[in-house]
């Protein structure tokens, strides 16, 4: 459960007292679990390495925001705009971020394994090293965004726009890639695998015909 007196503390005082209350070497790490923070502007927030498991962020403004290393495992973002902030190496297992806006968002390293980011706007975001096992990106805007060697094993992408997206070192093992738009055979060339993943038939026959390897088994 949140620690009441950090949940009136960011509420009543805004985002100027709480980031000056995070400056203090002898402030305990926040713990916001479970809270209900949704609807507010948070812009510039200093959550880095906060409990957030479970909070709700929904229709939240997070733009710039600090949540460096945060835990927000089941988290709610349902249609938070969250332009330019900082996810690194964040846990965001399981989160729901259905619609929210991602643009310019740092989160190297990132766990996403089972988040659902159906309908998300990821348009230039930072996901290199992220582990996005099982997670849930249909209709998803993959422009320019940076998915080197990140992993998105079964993860669910039908639909989903790639265009200028980076998939070098991509691990695409049993993910479903049905009805992706804007994507090239360079652009699926560069990933690490493709093995039992989904594809539309003449794309994966383009693919088998120049890069069977794709198809084969991992070692390793």
């Amino acid at each position: 459960m949140a620690n009441p007196e950090h949940v009136q503390l960011l509420i009543d005082g805004g985002v100027e007292s709480w980031n000056k209350f995070r400056r203090n070497s002898q402030a305990p790490q926040p713990d916001l679990s479970g809270a209900d923070l949704s609807g507010y502007d948070f812009s510039g927030l200093d959550l880095s390495h906060a409990n957030l498991e479970g909070v709700d962020l929904s229709d939240a403004y997070l733009f710039r925001a600090n949540l460096t290393e945060a835990n927000m495992t089941r988290a709610n973002f349902t249609e938070a705009d969250i332009l330019e902030a900082n996810f690194i190496k964040a846990n965001l297992s399981h989160a729901i971020m259905v619609r929210v806006d991602l643009s310019a968002t740092g989160l190297i390293a990132c766990n996403l394994e089972g988040a659902n980011l159906e309908g998300a706007n990821l348009t230039q975001a930072s996901l290199p090293w992220g582990n996005l096992t099982d997670a849930n990106l249909t209709q998803t805007k993959l422009h320019l965004t940076d998915l080197r060697e990140a992993q998105l094993v079964r993860a669910n992408l039908q639909g989903a726009s790639l265009q200028d997206a980076s998939l070098t070192g991509t691990n695409l093992q049993a993910a479903n890639l049905l009805g992706v738009t804007n994507v090239s055979l360079d652009l699926l060339a560069k990933a690490k695998t493709l093995y039992h993943a989904q594809l539309d038939p003449e794309l994966k026959a383009q693919l088998l015909k120049d890069h069977s390897h794709l198809f084969e088994e991992p070692t390793s």
